[in-house]
């Protein structure tokens, strides 16, 4: 199938129409706000210093922009998720790549958060750390397998848990800053804005970007609900809100309230500052809200992950047995089974090889990422030819946060990785579909 073609999608398995507006509107809210957004924006502080801030508006509009043509996408076309689309548009080639680079992000990203709940949990169970990742594994995987309903309802409160926190972290830093406690000046002291030049400006952007990741989710639940479109439609009208709105206020309030210097990558930037005001319980409720944002990202990417398992086992990507759906949920059991099953073995081997598999695995997800939203701007562009300025600026932009990767010292070894790994799934896609294809049609030339 070449590029640009309209052929009819192949047909998934019924919805299970079991999530209602509250619950998708409270998992788009939820889903950009991961550990990575708790914890992880102090390593991107650190590579970009305070013009981290311009990292963050950079992610959230090309990130904006993916969202809204993801949302155009799905609403002109919306059988099958986001992966379906772009093997349909693109072709089986690229919907391979697409398939499993987002699985190989959300198995990565799953088992680093498996490990991080077991740490969270470790100081008050006491249990070996390896039973308490099985356990916490575990429990989710159950909910998954057990409705529609359940995971939405959990989601819907892990978020409004994770919303709340945000809201009034915002609150108490506004307070402290209009008390006149702490000035902005710390933003700019050590260093100035820019101490690590401008390059280290987009450099940051994959970290952000990788923070972020969880936006497209929202999309998937709408599959699920009794009105797809117009919800699919709902959400493209809060990205801005959600990314804006949380991120870059969040930030604006660490920096303006402790020096950038000040913060230690690896640890939560919102625990500092609240320790750094003398709040009450600080090291208590980050913990909890730590935690809340540990387990919505296990729910949320269980369940996003083995919906796309399932579809890139509808295109032939994937073994056929992951295509089955219980007659009555519609919840793919064996997709969700093979996801958790794969992130348990990624965890396995950040102990067993954690200078090898795991390091490289967490090196190549930021450049998955950026690849797999170019990938949906190009199926974009290439369904509707009216409206291409915008899709054009944001293929220019996602380009230019690799360009700007290649030049970093600091990032190019990783963007080496990912691109690598990017060409070894095309090679593998060759490998499998040539063994896939019956022996006449082997000498045919591939869409």
């Amino acid at each position: 199938m070449a590029p640009g073609s309209t052929q009819p999608i192949p047909a998934a398995p019924p919805a299970a129409s079991s999530l209602r507006i509250r619950h998708i509107t409270m998992i788009s809210l939820g889903g950009v706000m991961g550990a990575g957004f708790f914890i992880g924006s102090s390593g991107a502080i650190a590579m970009a210093g305070p013009a981290v801030l311009l990292s963050y508006a950079v992610a959230g509009i090309l990130i904006f922009f993916v969202n809204l043509i993801l949302c155009d996408l799905l609403g002109r076309t919306p059988r099958g998720s986001f992966v379906s689309q772009v093997g349909h548009i693109l072709g089986p080639r690229y919907g391979f790549v697409m398939g499993w680079t987002y699985l190989l992000v959300w198995i990565t990203t799953l088992a680093a958060e498996i490990m991080a709940a077991a740490s969270l949990i470790a100081p008050l169970v006491p249990l070996p750390y390896w039973l308490l990742e099985l356990l916490v594994l575990g429990s989710m995987t159950a909910l998954n397998l057990a409705s529609v309903r359940g995971y939405g309802e959990t989601e819907y409160c892990l978020s409004f848990t994770k919303v709340a926190a945000v809201v009034i972290f915002i609150a108490i830093g506004a307070i402290a800053l209009a008390t006149g406690h702490h000035v902005p000046r710390a933003a700019f002291a050590a260093g100035g804005l820019f101490p690590h030049g401008g390059v280290a400006i987009l450099s940051a952007v994959p970290i952000v970007v990788f923070s972020m990741a969880g936006t497209e989710i929202g999309t998937i639940a709408a599959l699920d609900s009794d009105r797809p479109e117009k919800n699919i439609a709902r959400l493209a009208r809060t990205i801005a809100i959600r990314l804006l709105g949380f991120y870059l206020t969040s930030v604006a309030v660490i920096l303006c309230l402790l020096p950038w210097r000040a913060l230690t990558p690896g640890h939560s930037p919102f625990l500092a500052v609240l320790d750094a005001l003398h709040i009450p319980f600080a090291n208590m409720m980050m913990t909890v809200v730590i935690l809340a944002a540990v387990l919505s990202t296990l729910n949320s990417g269980l369940y996003a992950s083995s919906r796309i398992l399932r579809d890139v086992a509808l295109a032939g990507n994937a073994p056929a047995a992951l295509r089955a759906t219980d007659s009555a949920s519609a919840i793919p059991h064996r997709a969700v089974l093979g996801i958790a099953a794969a992130s348990a073995a990624v965890a396995a081997s950040a102990i067993l090889s954690p200078t090898v598999v795991f390091a490289f695995l967490i090196s190549v997800v930021g450049v998955f990422i950026i690849a797999g939203n170019m990938m949906i701007v190009l199926a974009r562009l290439y369904l509707v030819r009216e409206g291409r300025r915008a899709a054009l600026l944001t293929l220019a932009g996602l380009g230019a946060v690799l360009a700007a990767m290649a030049v970093d010292p600091h990032a190019r070894h990783e963007l080496a990785l990912g691109l690598v790994a990017i060409g070894g799934i095309f090679v593998l896609e060759r490998v499998v579909r040539r063994r896939a294809l019956p022996e006449p049609a082997r000498g045919q030339s591939a869409p």
